[in-house]
């Protein structure tokens, strides 16, 4: 009974949100059409659970982020390092990162389908760009915060730049780059479906828009349901991986 209890305090916001919208589906203010109770969308979403064509969209969709994300962490992670340690390097980045942040990369997404193509490359490199500025300003301010001592330490035993990077710098930003993966994976997953809804002949982002089409919205609400549940396991699956190896953060 307490283990229920404690499940319901921790996913109380979501329970109220639900509440609320089938109280509002049920007061007969809006048309049942486009606000469809609880129930239905439940069906749908179960409905939609077996079938080949929604899974082979998660699919392709999980494997656009995941390329993205990965390209971006390979890319940001060293980088944000090598800013931190170099002031000459840093002062050539960081007009890059201090300008191009507030600026929404989906936004040069047609021209990367001019270079890449409709297919998966153009959205991969969207998300690539997308997810690289929070891991590197995470990685960044997190190297920069590792213990002075630490670095003495491995240099009066004989520690060279490589070794340093390996054994000093990132493990002791490795809780920074961690938060900074938390952050950049579900703007991954925002990013995908946004792209695909643009211009894609499959992919999640892709059959929310024919479902739009049909004008049926709880199947948009239930394709919308798996969305946020493809998000919520990325995270969990973020989270196990930092506590499982991430152990002194």
């Amino acid at each position: 009974m307490s283990s229920i209890w404690q499940l319901i305090k921790k996913y109380q916001s979501l329970i109220l949100v639900v509440v609320v919208w089938q109280l509002m589906a049920l007061s007969g203010l809006f048309s049942e059409q486009l606000f469809p109770g609880i129930e239905k969308i439940a069906i749908v979403f179960l409905e939609l659970l077996p079938t080949s064509d929604l899974w082979s969209n998660i699919g392709i969709t999980l494997y656009r982020i995941l390329a993205g994300f990965a390209l971006a962490a390979i890319v940001g992670v060293p980088l944000g390092i090598a800013m931190s340690r170099s002031r000459t390097f840093d002062n050539i980045m960081q007009p890059i990162f201090t300008f191009g942040y507030p600026v929404p990369r989906v936004a040069l997404y047609p021209i990367f389908v001019l270079i890449f193509g409709i297919g998966s490359g153009s959205k991969i490199f969207t998300i690539f760009l997308e997810c690289i500025f929070p891991i590197v300003v995470n990685t960044y301010y997190g190297a920069k915060r590792v213990n002075i001592l630490y670095i003495w330490s491995g240099q009066n035993m004989g520690a060279d730049k490589r070794k340093l990077f390996w054994r000093v710098f990132l493990p002791g930003a490795m809780p920074s780059i961690f938060t900074g993966f938390r952050i950049a994976l579900p703007i991954g997953v925002v990013i995908a479906v946004l792209t695909e809804m643009i211009s894609s002949s499959n992919g999640i982002g892709y059959l929310l828009t024919y479902l739009s089409a049909s004008l049926s919205q709880s199947q948009v609400l239930a394709v919308v349901v798996y969305i946020s549940l493809i998000g919520y396991a990325l995270d969990r699956l973020l989270l196990y991986v930092r506590n499982r190896f991430v152990y002194w953060s």
